[in-house]
């Protein structure tokens, strides 16, 4: 027989945490001071300078701090003696037990279209350098669904709150932290003994490396794994803890993170104003790319375990039920009340009644005053003609801008009696038990009448919502998951069909799931996503063991699970693809673009609402939400000058990476070819542009003008246009340019039929020609018949003569004879003279 403990697929695995409910102000915490006094705990204390200074002082270092609460490891033993001794103000105290809150699941979400990049996407997205933590029971890594191709693990860390032996990370102080390399080399010793972890993993990020089969939302993404100490005090802390530690490995990876938190606790305030939720919300609003997926609680089908109050003078009350098997004992009576500091304004006080038939109230307490003993121990005694009938502690507490009223009946007289909770005066509360939980429940059913009972006309009927679980999934911060029916049925490991008890219709709420709002009346769930009957990774060694096939998979390598535990990972999973594609957005976008894609059905009703949220998710919808478009802008061709090549969009864009490899924006570029960007907005949203062709255009050519007289002369492989000054000369299309005043600037262009431009040499002209080269300089004789003379103000560097044809000669000046022309038939020629100071040009006639 394995030595496993097997995670029941019917009802939600639950661990209770012990605590003690005498002698101690915090409740519970008398019990985690005796049974582990010097063991490192999560503790938050008030964030003042003189607490500051008590905890540098004894070298206690904080991890993190909000507004409000600076969270610390330390001792219960250090937190008992710093509180008793005034060293410290205060410290913040629990005692909310945690709870252990896929193929066809893909297609009812669009994820599949996202996985192949269909439906309007430009890419497939599968999670790839995203980061998913999964804080829960742990993980089998040896499954092959968590490997990559290379038969390497997917995890990246994986920090054990159950295992003492370290090292454990940063400032943490408990704990022991694993990283790939041990997990590859076989050293790390953690795993998953409850299977709910990897089953919960598998459905987020399984590959479907295994046998092909029940692959993950996000099956590219990374992983990383804290294994929750589900016995620990202050529980919530550590989720905390968890959520930093995640987003911190994240940040030196340089990626972008989501936390899966398919866990939770019923106790608490309900408002996301704890201090668990203050820190997890300061992390999130730290940078973007940061998100916390929270299953909403399976306690659908737990009865009316929620009871709002809006008090007045008349007095008011609800009757508990004891329970044989409470949780602190049989008999026991334990609630748990929550108010805005602002609202808690009422008295309160106890009673008990006789039930039906005789309905006789038998006797009642002292009324307190809600915030009249702080910090204290209330104790009361239900007296009746001198009987006690029972007794009573109340423990009272400030938790930020809360009030907070945990209260535990130890011994009852009678478990026949009704006992009543009873408020007057003024202000607003909420409280919870429920027996599902080893409290009590509510009496909502075979109520008296007001003439068998006057005082049932003030009686405070409970109610089924408000079920979720408190802390971080009440935040507006967090995305809390509903859970609608994912399959009917499967094929087991025994090959016999398995139908889910009810038949309740695939798409339809699951009727475990839990009913928002928050207690400050926030939509809870935020979303649903199919969770109920879902298959994913089974821990290895669960085949071993015959009595789990009927919970596994036909392949045996998958098995069944259902709850907001799984939905909570497909939505983490989404959350996944949508990072892949926009690495920097913040959590607020994400949230946006998920309400606004939800869809609704024929189960949904009117959205939103306090069962489905604001709708399912729509994988692929909500990644075309975040589409944007693109273009390359910019010539066709290039001529005999780089280019500049930039981008066109619909949205701001924060950086661009080229298709030569450049990430320079605009582009500059002298090389032909195809091009094209994957675009970047300011969330990093990614965008491919289309493909950018530039040719190679023709460059036309053109030779330097040649000036002739009062003609300039070029040459040119296409056509000409010349100007003046730097404008087009009408119908000055010709090689050559007769220039009359007046003068300025001239240059000739050619452009080709790609629209290349090739431009002369400027000449610039003030006199005509002639004038200038009169004045510069002379030819003697002229007309000539031999040779001619050239007097000059300047040294003659050059002389050239061109011929009515254009044909050009050099002449060399013979010393003392000039520059011979007798071997040129008789004619008009052009003489070019260049000198240090200048070109100049005249004619000679030749005899």
């Amino acid at each position: 027989m394995v030595n496993k403990l097997l995670y029941s697929f019917s009802i939600l695995f639950s661990i209770l945490l012990s605590g003690s409910y005498c002698q101690a102000q915090k409740f519970g915490f008398q019990d985690v001071l005796d049974k582990s006094p010097t063991v490192p705990t999560t503790f938050c204390i008030p964030k003042t300078e003189s607490n500051i200074s008590a905890l540098n002082q004894a070298e206690i270092t904080v991890k993190y701090s909000t507004v409000d609460w600076l969270f610390v490891t330390a001792t219960p033993q250090w937190i008992q003696n710093a509180k008793s001794n005034q060293v410290i103000s205060d410290f913040y105290f629990e005692l909310a037990p945690p709870r252990l809150l896929a193929d066809t699941a893909r297609v009812a979400h669009y994820v599949n279209q996202v996985h192949d990049g269909l439906g309007g996407l430009q890419t497939p997205f599968t999670g790839k350098d995203v980061i998913i933590g999964y804080v829960d029971t742990g993980l089998d890594f040896t499954h092959e669904d968590f490997k990559n191709d290379d038969g390497s693990t997917r995890v990246l860390r994986y920090w054990d709150h159950t295992l003492a032996t370290g090292p454990s990370p940063g400032t943490y102080g408990y704990g022991t932290v694993w990283d790939s390399t041990a997990i590859n080399n076989g050293t790390c010793t953690s795993t998953d003994s409850h299977s709910h972890g990897t089953i919960v993993t598998g459905f987020g990020s399984g590959n479907a490396r295994a046998n092909g089969r029940m692959k993950g939302m996000a099956p590219e993404s990374d992983i990383i794994v804290v294994e929750s100490d589900l016995n620990a005090p202050n529980w919530t802390l550590m989720i905390a803890d968890a959520c930093d530690y995640i987003f911190k490995v994240a940040d030196t990876l340089g990626k972008p993170a989501i936390v899966n938190l398919s866990l939770g606790t019923y106790i608490g305030s309900h408002d996301g104003n704890d201090p668990a939720s203050e820190a997890m919300e300061a992390m999130l609003d730290s940078q973007p790319g940061r998100i916390i997926i929270a299953a909403a609680g399976n306690a659908g089908l737990n009865g009316k375990f929620h009871v709002e109050n809006t008090v007045t003078t008349d007095t008011s009350f609800v009757w508990i039920n004891s329970n044989p098997s409470g949780y602190y004992g049989a008999n026991t009576i334990y609630f748990d009340l929550w108010s805005d500091l602002t609202d808690a304004t009422f008295d309160f006080g106890f009673g008990a009644d006789k039930p039906s038939p005789d309905f006789e109230f038998r006797g009642m307490s002292n009324f307190h005053g809600a915030t009249s003993s702080i910090g204290s121990i209330i104790f009361d005694t239900i007296w009746n003609n001198g009987n006690q009938i029972a007794t009573i502690e109340s423990y009272t507490s400030i938790v930020g801008s809360n009030y907070n009223l945990q209260v535990i009946f130890t011994q009852i007289d009678s478990s026949s009696y009704l006992f009543r909770f009873m408020t007057t005066n003024s202000g607003q509360y909420d409280l919870w038990s429920g027996s599902f939980l080893g409290y009590n429940d509510f009496v909502s059913t075979n109520l008296p009448t007001t003439a068998q009972l006057p005082a049932i006309a003030y009686y405070v009927l409970p109610d089924s919502l408000q079920t979720i679980v408190s802390s971080w999934n009440c935040s507006e911060k967090v995305i809390s998951v509903g859970n609608v029916q994912n399959r009917l049925g499967h094929i087991d490991g025994n090959g016999n069909q398995y139908y889910t008890a009810g038949m309740n219709p695939p798409g339809k709420l699951a009727l475990k799931s839990s009913k928002g709002p928050s207690r400050h009346n926030i939509v809870k769930p935020d979303i649903s996503a199919a969770g109920e009957v879902s298959l994913a990774a089974a821990p290895l060694w669960v085949p071993s063991i015959p009595q789990a096939y009927t919970v596994l998979d036909s392949g045996l390598l998958h098995m069944r699970n259902s709850g907001t535990s799984m939905s909570s990972p497909l939505v983490a999973g989404v959350a996944a693809l949508y990072l892949e594609k926009c690495s920097k957005a913040p959590y607020t976008d994400f949230k946006a673009d998920m309400i606004a894609t939800a869809f609704s059905d024929g189960f949904t009703g009117t959205l939103p609402n306090f069962g489905y949220g604001h709708g399912k998710i729509h994988a692929l919808n909500l990644l075309l939400e975040t589409n944007f478009t693109t273009f390359v802008a910019g010539p066709d061709g290039i001529c005999d000058e780089p280019i500049i090549l930039d981008i066109g969009s619909t949205e701001t864009i924060s950086s661009a990476d080229w298709s030569d490899g450049s990430n320079l924006t605009p582009l500059s570029t002298s090389t032909p070819g195809d091009y094209s960007a994957i675009v970047y907005n300011l969330q990093r949203c990614i965008s491919y542009t289309d493909t950018h062709t530039v040719a190679q255009f023709v460059v036309p050519t053109i030779d330097p003008i040649t000036q002739i007289g009062d003609t300039l002369y070029t040459l040119s492989s296409h056509d000409y246009q010349w100007t003046l000054d730097g404008s087009d000369l009408v119908g000055e299309t010709n090689p050559e340019l007769t220039v009359t005043a007046p003068f300025g600037s001239y240059t000739c262009y050619a452009v080709s039929a790609d629209g290349c431009v090739v431009e002369t040499n400027l000449v610039t002209l003030t006199v005509g020609l002639e004038s200038i080269a009169l004045d510069e300089f002379s030819i003697y004789p002229n007309p000539v018949r031999d040779a001619f003379q050239i007097k000059s103000k300047s040294e003659i560097l050059h002389v050239e003569l061109i011929d009515a044809a254009g044909k050009k000669t050099n002449l060399v000046n013979n010393s003392g004879l000039g520059y011979s022309v007798s071997h040129l038939s008789s004619g008009l020629y052009t003489i070019i003279v260049t000198t240090e100071s200048g070109v100049f040009q005249s004619k000679i006639t030749r005899m």
